[in-house]
């Protein structure tokens, strides 16, 4: 049991830093190990959920107010909707083909926005755009903890300053995950051992954080739109694989 928490320790300070870093891809990092360490995959993604809220909630208290909250509305509302009914309906899932689908569109738009990130802004600026990003966030969070890039997609081009970004994006998250807690509570996806398995991974996200902060306090918006999609097109080919 010791190792399984010292794992849990060292993937949420890996997670910690990529999230502080490029402003979401805790859900991603992580399960791509969680899985195979906790005792089932609804497990694995309600823990994932928990830490990725608290990882949120220590960035938003030292950014609050640099938030953006003109640019969450319509995403947050949709988001919501559809991850009620998927996870009502449908709960956490391992679709081997679905998740296949996913990383191959994870690679072709984070590609897209590589090489046309000129032309990302004119596509969020409808209502509707921004209701599918919600959807479609919603939908890839419920089913496989996986809720940021469609959201981060949207905000890395609607959001010019970096600070603006992080603060935006991270109190999308943890308000995403509060309530995402209440959707999943009295369906299994909780334990006796999750509050042991909570205490080892918020212990690595502090660490990870901090060295996350000092990355990203010297890096430029270009730069970090780079590594985001960089790490969005990683992202794909793991679920393409995996």
């Amino acid at each position: 049991m010791v190792e399984v928490y010292l794992m849990l320790f060292a993937l949420s300070a890996c997670a910690g830093f990529v999230q502080r870093v490029s402003g979401f891809g805790f859900g991603i990092f992580i399960m791509m190990f969680l899985p195979y360490i906790m005792p089932s995959y609804n497990e694995a993604v309600a823990l994932s959920g928990i830490l990725s809220g608290c990882t949120a909630l220590l960035i938003v208290v030292r950014n609050w107010r640099y938030i953006q909250w003109s640019a969450m509305p319509v995403v947050f509302f949709f988001n919501i909707l559809v991850s009620y009914f998927v996870i009502k309906y449908m709960g956490a899932v391992d679709g081997l083909v679905l998740r296949r689908c996913l990383g191959v569109a994870l690679m072709l738009v984070s590609l897209y926005f590589i090489f046309l990130e000129g032309k990302a802004r004119m596509l969020f600026c409808s209502r509707w755009s921004q209701a599918a990003v919600g959807a479609l966030s919603g939908f890839m969070g419920s089913m496989f903890a996986m809720p940021g890039p469609p959201v981060v997609l949207y905000g890395v081009s609607v959001i010019k300053d970096k600070r603006g970004y992080m603060a935006t994006m991270q109190a999308f998250w943890l308000l995403f995950n509060i309530v995402y807690l209440f959707f999943r509570s009295g369906r299994g996806y909780y334990t006796a051992d999750t509050p042991l398995y909570w205490c080892a991974g918020v212990a690595g996200i502090f660490l990870g954080i901090h060295f996350g902060a000092v990355f990203f306090s010297i890096i430029n918006k270009t730069v970090l739109k780079r590594l985001i999609y960089i790490f969005m097109f990683l992202s794909g080919i793991v679920a393409l694989i995996k």
